[in-house]
């Protein structure tokens, strides 16, 4: 919805600097933050493939991405443990003896399960609306693409079909954020999609999926702290750069309490957040901080950079206030060979 984003264009051109350098040369195959199922605990390796594996279930069931039987989805939720599954994913402490498993284990229970759960547990209430059918397919689509960028030898086969060259455009970004009433279970906002680019964004499935565990960290962070329950992500192309990027740019408005907090921790830099190591809770409380760091991550693998800090540095990454507004932004190199 092109002019629907509340910055002017000139705000967001100052957002960072437009031309960030491209140093990566080898083709998008993998995320740096990814490990081997093998190096997760053996316990965790178990709940892992079994999430995967009902999420494939789940995902087999829709005939088209329009179509499925819900009576028989709602068997296969109980056939296959879900709510022991979930409580069972709930109790991993992120708190983990390295960085990237941290990483790893967050986006593995967080991306766009949250969501899903969600919205299962309002099909279970018979709450849901007939457009909440294709949102569960594409949520389970896109998390079982999230597990398997995040572990790679999950699913062998899948994966190498995830590293062929095929052109992903900004339509598979819209198709789920466009006008999309996202609901987690400790937030919920309608969110609206300003697209300035209509074009190919990634050349393989591995590198769209790692931007879409950028994107969900983004928008799941913004609707959490959401004001007014509204989040607005706003896709800009910057051609200026060395390689051609997207800026991706989502805010979401904030009380004072909130922004109170993040300038008696931060100061004006709110581009530190992106470091990781603070979460605010409506008391105050600080947390982990993950969802952002491993953007920073995330971006600076897509750029060739050498970890997040550079990423942060060099304004790959980056979060400001604007009036009430918390904007935060990333950057994705357009098609990178």
């Amino acid at each position: 919805m092109a002019g629907a984003f509340p910055l002017s264009d000139d705000t967001v051109k100052a957002l960072a600097p437009c031309n960030l350098p491209f140093l990566r040369r080898d083709p998008f195959v993998r995320s740096s933050s990814s490990l081997s199922i093998s190096e997760l605990p053996p316990s965790l390796q178990d709940l892992v493939r079994r999430l995967y594996d009902t999420l494939l279930r789940i995902y087999s069931s829709f005939v088209q991405k329009r179509h499925v039987d819900h009576s028989h989805l709602l068997h296969l939720l109980g056939e296959t443990g879900w709510h022991d599954l979930l409580n069972e994913l709930r109790n991993i402490s992120l708190e983990q003896r390295d960085s990237t498993l941290s990483q790893v284990i967050h986006d593995v229970r967080g991306g766009s399960l949250q969501a899903l759960v969600l919205q299962l547990q309002l099909l279970e209430l018979a709450q849901h609306q007939p457009v909440d059918t294709e949102r569960i397919y594409l949520l389970t689509r896109d998390h079982l693409k999230i597990m398997r960028n995040c572990l790679p030898d999950l699913d062998p086969v899948r994966t190498a079909r995830d590293i062929e060259l095929r052109e992903h455009g900004v339509d598979l970004l819209l198709e789920k954020w466009q006008q999309a009433d996202y609901r987690l279970p400790d937030g919920t906002a309608s969110v609206i999609v300003d697209a300035r680019y209509n074009g190919v964004v990634a050349d393989r499935c591995v590198e769209f999926s790692a931007l879409d565990r950028v994107l969900y960290n983004l928008v799941n962070n913004a609707t959490r702290h959401s004001a007014d329950q509204r989040v607005m992500i706003g896709i800009f192309p910057i051609l200026e750069c060395e390689s051609p990027s997207l800026r991706l740019v989502v805010a979401n408005r904030i009380d004072p309490v909130q922004h109170s907090a993040l300038v008696q921790r931060f100061g004006q830099q709110w581009s530190d957040l992106f470091r990781g190591g603070f979460t605010f809770s409506s008391g105050g409380q600080e947390g982990h901080g993950f969802g952002l760091a491993i953007c920073a991550e995330l971006v600076a693998n897509a750029y060739g950079l050498s970890n997040g800090a550079a990423a942060i540095n060099g304004g790959y990454v980056g979060a400001r206030p604007h009036g009430d507004l918390f904007v935060a932004w990333a950057h994705w190199p357009i098609a990178a060979p």
